[in-house]
């Protein structure tokens, strides 16, 4: 018996793809909605980054093969992906001579040609553009995807073999895509030895290759630990730390953990994948870890804010608006406005804390990261705000001052001005002149006084 490359269901022979996960529309739909969306590649990308979200509900029904299936059923999109990378540009800059300018068009060819279906003219195109450029690892792995598309697994194995010495190496040594590929490979033939030697192979090559922990992971969980012991025990020993205690179960959490950790889809196939059957209590307590890790970031950011931050905010803030009343401006506090918005990211990254989900928690972490820098800018906003307004306050005050003579000493003139004035024509009627006159200014004094004092009030208020 052999196994389907794409869902890792039993078949007889080799194929590509079966009944078994040609019947997982949701895969399929997801497929055409990649191959036809607009943002093309930079969508994977979105699927890969946001987990598979959309499938959430259709992993939770206990179809094991789904998991395989989204992993290897992106394959051609997934090259596709790598060979937007810089390393896999970077080969045209070596083309020089028109022969190799030639084999690079014949392969965009052979690539297009794959996409369509047209398997046989595809494989035509690439043995014509490897006959004219033998450097280049593109044109050895589009082949072997197009031996695999036609269920050709010996040949694609063959060229994958022959890809190794053109492989690049930059991010991760391109060999351990090559490695990875032939493991699967040796996978769909249920020899699980071969594919750990190979997927051991690509580790090793690239410590930080995440697809080949995620691998690696599983073919160990399929093999004895005599087994694993015989094929990694040298590396791992290289490696030092944990991954050297010849402890096998901990080698795979610690794998698995890595993979997931940079890149978290890994997290829901994990759950289902079968291959980790064999240990399953090590992938849940792997699981475990980083969704418990994941939430503990997230509770300890919230726990900052909500006991230090809002409690200093709340200080900052309070005496920004006293500030603000005693100086009697009637503008509004820039703070409140910052605070507000940390306080609508604090609202979502607490919803995503609820929802126990781990991408839901990978989330959370930055949004509240975000609303522990902008409470803590609204803070610092309010200080500044604070120390304006009451220089504002003082200004005013020196200016009330200033005006204080004019206070004391213009407005009972003033005053006692209109007061004689007024005695005086009051004098006149009644014969009392001069007294009236010194009633009247004496009164207009004492109201010049009030009114002065009044208004030295009102403007230090």
């Amino acid at each position: 018996m052999a196994k389907c490359w794409t869902c890792g269901a039993h078949v007889i022979g080799y194929h590509y793809t079966c009944s078994s996960c040609e019947s997982l529309n949701e895969i399929k739909d997801l497929q055409k909605t990649v191959k036809s969306h607009d943002k093309g590649l930079d969508y994977i990308v979105q699927i890969q980054q946001e987990g598979f979200k959309t499938l959430n509900d259709t992993l939770s029904t206990g179809l094991s093969e789904i998991a395989s299936a989204i992993e290897w059923g992106f394959g051609e999109i997934s090259w596709q992906l790598q060979q937007q990378t810089d390393v896999l540009r970077g080969i045209d800059h070596t083309l020089k001579t028109p022969s190799e300018t030639k084999a690079n068009e014949w392969r965009l060819h052979a690539e297009e040609l794959r996409r369509r279906g047209v398997l046989e003219e595809s494989e035509e195109f690439f043995l014509k553009a490897l006959n004219e450029y033998r450097l280049d690892f593109r044109i050895y792995v589009g082949l072997a995807e197009t031996y695999l598309r036609m269920n050709k697994f010996d040949k694609a194995k063959s060229f994958l073999g022959k890809s190794l010495p053109h492989a690049p190496e930059k991010e991760i040594d391109y060999r351990s895509y090559s490695y990875r590929l032939i493991g699967h490979i040796h996978a769909c033939e249920e020899d699980y030895i071969k594919a750990l030697e190979a997927l051991h192979l690509s580790i090793k090559l690239s410590p930080n290759y995440t697809d080949g922990l995620y691998d690696f992971t599983q073919y160990a969980s399929l093999v004895s630990d005599d087994v694993v012991d015989r094929i990694c025990s040298q590396t791992l020993r290289e490696w030092g730390g944990n991954w050297s205690l010849k402890d096998y179960n901990l080698v795979c959490l610690l794998a698995l953990q890595k993979a997931v950790e940079a890149k978290p889809v890994y997290f829901y196939l994990a759950q289902k994948e079968k291959n980790f059957d064999r240990r399953r209590k090590t992938v849940e307590s792997a699981l475990k870890n980083l969704l418990d890790n994941a939430r503990c970031r997230v509770e300890t950011t919230l726990l900052t804010i909500n006991t230090i931050l809002s409690e200093e905010f709340g200080r900052a803030v309070s005496k920004a608006i006293e500030a603000l009343n005693k100086s009697r401006d009637k503008n509004e506090l820039e703070s409140s406005h910052i605070y507000e918005d940390a306080k609508s990211k604090l609202k979502l990254a607490n919803e995503k804390l609820v929802s126990g989900d781990y991408t839901a928690l990978l989330d959370a972490q930055p949004i509240a990261e975000e609303a522990y820098n902008l409470m803590d800018a609204a803070k610092d906003k309010a200080y500044k705000e604070r120390k304006y307004y009451e220089k504002r306050r003082s200004e005013k005050v020196k200016n009330a001052w200033g005006r204080v003579a004019g206070a004391i000493f213009g407005w009972p003139l003033l005053f006692g001005i209109i007061g004689a004035i007024g005695g005086c024509t009051v004098g006149l009627f009644s014969g009392t002149a001069s007294q009236s006159a010194d009633g009247g200014c004496i009164l207009g004094v004492i109201g010049g006084m009030i009114f002065g004092i009044y208004n030295i009030q009102k403007e230090l208020q």
